[in-house]
This record gives C-alpha cells, structure tokens and sequence, in this order.
C-alpha cells in the first residue's frame, strides 16, 4: 500500500502572508520572555503580540510604554522587528545571499520583488543592496544628529542608544519611542520646542516614506527630467501634501493654547511640518494629539488614509493611489473618457485597482471603528480615529489604545497586520476568483447620480 504524501503549495502571496506572521509569531514569543520586562514577569502573550505586530507591521501603536515595560533586550528585540518590517524580510535575506556567494533561488526572487512592489527581476539585486546601503547611510546619519542633539541631557551611552533606536524607527515609519525615560507616555511632546530632533526624524520619514523604488530611479536618472512618471507623482504629492498639510495645521492650530498656541512663531512652523509628515505612517507625536481640533484630527485622518508610496516603509493608500482617485473623479466631472497623468495615460485595470484598493481601505476603516467601540468603552470617534492609524500603520492615538479590550486589541492586530502586508495581497492570496472568459453578460444601464 503506497502512501501519498501531499504538499502544500503556496502561492506568491500566501508565501508573504505567511514570512509576517512567523516573524510576528517569533518576535511575540521573545517579547514576552520574563526578561524582556522590567518587572521580571512576562508581559502576556496577547501584549507581546501586539507589540510585536505593531513593530513589524511599523506602526507604532503599544498598550504599554516601550521605556519603562520593556528591558534592554526587548527594545532591542522590538528595534530588530521594526527594522525587518521597515527593509522587508527578504530583502534582509538577500544580504547572506551575497554574504555567503549564493544564488537566490527563483521562489525567493519572487517574494523580494513582491515585497518592493516591482517586477524588474533584471536589476532586483542592485535595487535591493541600494535599498540596504541607502537604508543604513540615512539611518546613520540620523543617529549621529539625535546623538548629539540627546548628548547634553542623557550622556554617551544613553545618547548613543537614543539616537539609533529612534533613527531606525522614523526611518521605518514605525514611530516608537524611548521618551518614557523623561515622562512615560509623552512621546515627542518632550522634544517639542526642540527644532533639530524634529526636522531630522521629519526627513528620515519622508526619506523612508517616498520608497526604494523612488530612490533607484533618482540614484540612477540623475536630472528630474529623466525620472520615471511613478517617480514625478510620488515626490510632488509628496511634497503637495506635506506643504498642505503643515500649512493647515498651523492656521487651525495658531490660536489652540493646548497645541501650538502658546510657542514661538517658529517652533509653531516646526511643530505644525512634524505634524503634517508624522500622519503619514509614522505615528510620532510632538502634540498631544487629544487636544486637536476637530478639524485638525479630520485632517489627520486624510492623510493617514493617503499615508506614503508603494514599495516603502509607509501604509496607507499610497499617493500614487490617491493621485489616481483625484484625477479620476476631476476627468470625469469633466467629461473626459481617459484619465491622465503627466501626460500618460492610466490604465482602466490601474483605475480598477485604486478605487477597489482605496474603497476596502476604507470599508475596513469603518467597520473596524465599529467593532472597536463596540467591543470597548471607548467613542466611536476615537475607535475610529484608532482603526485609521491601524490599518494605515501609523501609530498615532487619541490616547485610547492602553486601555482597549481583548477583543478590541485583536481587532487592532488584524487591521496592524492588513494594512502591512496589503489588502490586495491578502485578498489575491486566499480570495483570488477565477475568471471565465467565455462567459459574457449582456451590458446593464444603470442610473447613476
């Protein structure tokens, strides 16, 4: 009697669903060691999980205070799975690839390109060690600023720690912070009048929120003339809604004497660029994010959902995504058939992805709003302003999430967890239908509008 032994076979996808959560599983199973945690005792595997999901996915959000709860080898166990989530496993893999002279295999190959989001299989490698080597100049340089702007107050050693471990996390967009040594749960607020420390995190974000992509293409072209289109929309987005963003935060903000109504003009500036960049997937916080107006969380919210680009450390829709939608919706209030973009056309299957992208974003958004107010209790305003920062890994909190439920901290996890690995990924990865192209319906007149 011959025993058949069947393997199972993964896609593409379900392979990079599969790499997040053994590396979420494995950093949760260390961070909840008894010496992970000040107090000797182990933390709980559900807050270990979802330090740890939060860390991979480079979010930022935590249920408790990273300083404080955690000893030296758990920040460094944390540090270590921002800066996997931030590069992309694979693409860490790559670098023993090259250590040891071995040849990635073509499995391996597929899952590095799936995780930059490109498919130029030819110049993968150059891309990738660029990616490392870039990655680890920004960050080094980002260190060595915060190192001496942390040096007069923490001395060598702690200055030293300081400034790599919050390099790395700005750069990853995950917006962790160690200030709980100076007043557990503040955050940047500590460094709020201080103009270096937050212009510098400020660059490491938008430099590692523009993507690896991006940067090859700059490293490569040279002059902006000869940057690819993608290239051309991801920088002046970026920079529309960086000038945008700060610029309406500060004239709803000017006269808030719980956010930046009391500082000098130019701290006011600075304040209201770190909030315009931070929103963008990297969660840190110079003001107390409560104390916002209304109108200032709304415009937090927007460009939490726009987040980053496509192949980067940041979450949310992308701006590429969000360009699309925009010009899509202008060209047809306008009449026009196609949509264009610096003079290229977009692609019906392109439009088709942005607005089935941008729509589930959003869906989930709301119904994890719903289900965290309903599970905890906490305003749907606020769950849903938590569900956002989730599911756009960002990390930034109305300051809800120490106290969410079991329930609601699951829900949180998945919603970490979408927003990293990519609702497109996840849907093509167990929920991909098959097509029959024989089949065609007769075409439907509907009243729209």
């Amino acid at each position: 009697m011959v025993i058949k032994q069947h393997r199972i076979i993964l896609n593409l996808y379900q392979k990079t669903i599969a790499v997040f959560i053994l590396v979420i599983l494995f950093g949760a199973i260390l961070l909840a060691l008894p010496f992970a945690s000040q107090t000797g005792n182990s933390c709980g595997f559900l807050t270990a999980l979802f330090t740890s999901t939060s860390a991979v996915c480079v979010t930022g959000l935590s249920k408790v205070d990273i300083w404080t709860h955690f000893t030296l080898f758990g920040q460094i166990v944390l540090l270590l799975l921002l800066q996997i989530g931030g590069l992309g496993f694979m693409s860490i893999i790559t670098v023993f690839f090259h250590l040891f002279n071995r040849r990635e295999g073509i499995q391996s190959l597929s899952l590095s390109a799936e995780s930059l989001r490109t498919d130029n299989f030819q110049n993968l490698k150059r891309i990738q060690m660029r990616l490392l080597i870039g990655s680890l100049c920004f960050e080094s340089v980002g260190a060595l600023i915060l190192f001496f702007c942390f040096l007069p107050s923490m001395g060598f050693l702690k200055a030293a720690w300081f400034g790599i471990f919050h390099a790395i996390s700005a750069f990853c967009n995950a917006g962790f912070d160690l200030m709980g040594a100076i007043s557990p749960g503040a955050g940047m607020i500590c460094f709020q009048n201080h103009s270096i420390v937050l212009l510098t995190l400020s660059a490491l974000i938008v430099i590692g929120g523009i993507g690896f992509l991006v940067w090859d293409d700059i490293a490569s072209s040279g002059h902006p003339r000869k940057w690819s289109v993608y290239t051309q929309i991801v920088i002046s987005v970026s920079a529309f809604l960086i000038l945008f963003g700060a610029g309406s935060f500060f004239f709803m903000e000017f006269h808030n004497p719980e956010t930046i109504g009391n500082m000098n003009l130019g701290h006011q500036i600075v304040n209201s660029i770190f909030q315009a960049v931070t929103p963008r997937t990297a969660g840190f916080a110079s003001i107390d994010q409560s104390s916002l107006s209304d109108s200032s969380i709304a415009l937090t919210s927007l460009l939490m959902i726009v987040g980053g680009s496509a192949g980067s450390t940041a979450g949310g829709i992308k701006t590429a995504t969000f360009l699309i939608i925009f010009m899509t919706i202008l060209s047809n209030l306008q009449g026009k058939k196609n949509v264009t973009i610096f003079h290229r056309t977009v692609s019906h299957e392109q439009l088709q992805y942005a607005f089935a992208i941008s729509g589930g974003f959003v869906l989930l958004s709301i119904t994890g709003g719903f289900l965290i107010a309903f599970s905890s209790d906490i305003p749907f305003a606020h769950a849903f302003f938590e569900s956002i920062s989730a599911i756009s890994t960002v990390g930034l909190s109305l300051g809800v999430t120490a106290s969410l439920s079991p329930v609601s901290s699951l829900i949180v996890i998945l919603l970490m967890y979408t927003g990293r690995v990519g609702l497109l990924t996840l849907t093509l990865g167990f929920f991909k239908a098959r097509e029959d192209l024989s089949i065609k319906y007769p075409s439907a007149k509907l009243i729209i509008g």
